[in-house]
């Protein structure tokens, strides 16, 4: 089992995602379990999990944007510009 100071020191250093299976159940655990630093190592926890989601979500946009070749973007600008004048 983990002590809250190991269990503070792993969550500061590393995504506790990336931690080998059984460390990672081992600190699940203690921060299920622990009145001491439970609460606080929960939201950082809670912290990790949104920054991976929010990154993972922005990766999924980028790659789901349609791409515009130049000259279509040329046209488009000259189309833009006839318009406007």
């Amino acid at each position: 089992m983990f002590t809250c100071k190991q269990v503070s020191k792993t969550l500061a250093k590393n995504d506790y995602e990336k931690l080998p299976p059984l460390k990672k159940c081992l600190l699940k655990m203690h921060v299920a379990l622990c009145v001491v630093c439970g609460k606080f190592n929960r939201q950082v926890m809670d912290s990790h999990d949104m920054c991976r989601h929010y990154k993972e979500r922005e990766h999924e946009l980028e790659s789901a944007r349609p791409k515009m070749d130049e000259s279509k973007k040329s046209q488009l600008k000259a189309l833009l510009e006839n318009e406007n004048h």
